[in-house]
């Protein structure tokens, strides 16, 4: 007598009667069931790595925000500071123009050249050094006057005191 436990042997009870149909029922729809595990299981894997995906795109999507903004706010500030760079030239122009009056004036000025600025500096200065010169003579003549006219008041308060 066979065993049920002989590897191999073929057992008339089980491939034999009404249930063989139910078996071979049993049988696929345990294939399509393991083949359906598979595939959610497989279909689990690329959600997860679906939603790594799109969490990486709004990350990046986010970032490029930012930067976006940032770029905004440094274009803003740059035309700010350009702003007040043109106020602050136009204020010291008005400024300059008032100090310098109309520039029509430039036409009539003899000085136009650094050179021709140059000598006429040289013969101010040598004016004034010649006028301080002066000055100091004048200032040596009211020294000796003031000293004869102190000397000769002195001599008539003495004479008339004896």
């Amino acid at each position: 007598m066979r065993r049920s436990q002989d590897i191999g042997a073929p057992s008339t009870v089980v491939t034999n009667g009404p249930w063989a149909a139910r078996d071979a029922y049993i049988a696929e729809t345990a294939v399509t069931l393991d083949r359906l595990t598979a595939k959610i299981e497989r279909l689990e894997r690329q959600e997860e790595a679906l939603l790594k995906r799109v969490a990486e795109l709004t990350e990046h999507s986010q970032q490029a925000t930012r930067f976006q903004a940032l770029a905004e706010s440094l274009r803003n500030s740059r035309d700010y500071k350009l702003d007040e760079v043109f106020r602050l030239v136009k204020d010291v122009r008005g400024r300059v123009d008032a100090m310098e009056g109309p520039r029509a004036e430039f036409n009539a000025l003899t000085h136009k050249t650094f050179n021709a600025i140059d000598s006429k500096l040289a013969e101010l200065s040598a004016g004034q050094a010649a006028r301080s010169a002066s000055w100091a003579g004048s200032l040596q003549t009211v020294g000796v006057v003031i000293g004869l006219v102190a000397v000769s008041a002195i001599v008539s308060l003495v004479r008339m005191i004896s």
